[in-house]
């Protein structure tokens, strides 16, 4: 019939209280992910990535905020360093077992 926002507020006053907070939404975001963290992803497509990163088109998935097109991963550039960065998710396909 409709769809409606509800927001609600409440005051974190301990540490505890804000671990508890982010970690609740950390494991709903890692629930969401179209990856789990450490998995290895192939990229499918290059769209979006610069020339000189992402060496043999792999990577290794590390985070997708929920609602967004963008997942974090690490990969090796041309010049041998690896880095964090993030690249389109509908670019990364789970790469099978070799």
């Amino acid at each position: 019939m409709v769809t409606i926002t509800e927001t609600t507020r409440r005051e974190l006053s301990t540490v505890e209280e804000i671990i508890d907070h982010l970690r609740q939404g950390y494991d709903a975001m890692a629930a969401s992910a179209p990856f789990a963290a450490g998995d290895l992803v192939d990229i499918s497509s290059r769209a979006g990535i610069p020339p000189d990163t992402g060496v043999g088109d792999v990577a290794i998935f590390l985070v997708s905020a929920s609602g967004t097109p963008w997942s974090t991963v690490m990969l090796l550039t041309g010049g041998g360093n690896r880095i964090i960065t993030a690249v389109p998710t509908e670019n990364l396909t789970k790469r099978d077992a070799e």
